[in-house]
């Protein structure tokens, strides 16, 4: 099966075992705001996709830059059901994002993007368990600033992130200079993959306004 295929059974299985997950602890997390819930859920699931991106880092480069080379795509390319597997999918989804949206992310000579993600891993993934954590067992001081502090970090990661992107673009001398070779198009429309960093900006705000009120 293709990518796209592995991507929306990926979304699918995440969906459902969070689902049950919130059915077994329905008591404890009933104070969580549904949509928080589920964002909070997957920021777990994305610590440990960046996990995995930042221990496989050469083999992921390696992988972006032969999808340069051979003009490939993770969404067309074909897999078997294994590619669901977290450890497997996050290879494959870093290296499409490392050739086609943000080439920093396969670019050996800096730390740039390990940087981005161990700190999102760190700040983001981590305080999002423990947010969930404490909400089950009934400490909501603990839950609220954990909450606080991974939805408060992922906002400021993602805003800081697009903004140098931002930069990048414009400079010549970037890898990620806007060209003939690696177009950005309008709205960022032949770099579609940098779209998934605005629900880093969207969800993590509407989660902290949740908090305030």
């Amino acid at each position: 099966m293709n990518g796209i295929s592995i991507a929306i059974i990926e979304v699918l299985l995440f969906l459902y075992a969070s689902f049950k997950f919130k059915e077994t602890w329905n008591n404890e997390l009933t104070g969580i705001n549904v949509i928080s819930y589920y964002w909070y859920m997957f920021t777990i699931l994305v610590g440990f996709w960046e996990y995995v991106y930042i221990t496989n880092y050469d083999s992921v480069t390696q992988m972006a830059k032969n999808y340069i080379k051979t003009k490939k795509h993770t969404w067309t390319n074909n897999y078997d059901i294994t590619y669901v597997l977290p450890w497997k999918l996050s290879k494959i989804f870093y290296a499409e994002y490392g050739a086609w949206a943000d080439r920093e992310y396969q670019n050996t000579k800096n730390h740039w993007s390990r940087m981005i993600e161990g700190s999102h891993e760190l700040c983001c993934g981590f305080f999002s368990l423990l947010t969930i954590l404490f909400k089950i067992y009934g400490q909501d001081e603990k839950y609220i600033l954990c909450a606080g502090i991974s939805m408060g970090t992922q906002f400021m990661n993602s805003l800081l992130y697009m903004g140098n992107y931002a930069i990048q673009v414009k400079n010549k001398y970037n890898i990620n200079y806007d060209s003939p070779k690696f177009p950005l198009g309008c709205g960022y429309s032949k770099r579609f993959f940098m779209w998934i960093n605005y629900a880093w900006l969207a969800f993590p705000f509407y989660s902290l306004i949740v908090l305030l009120v």
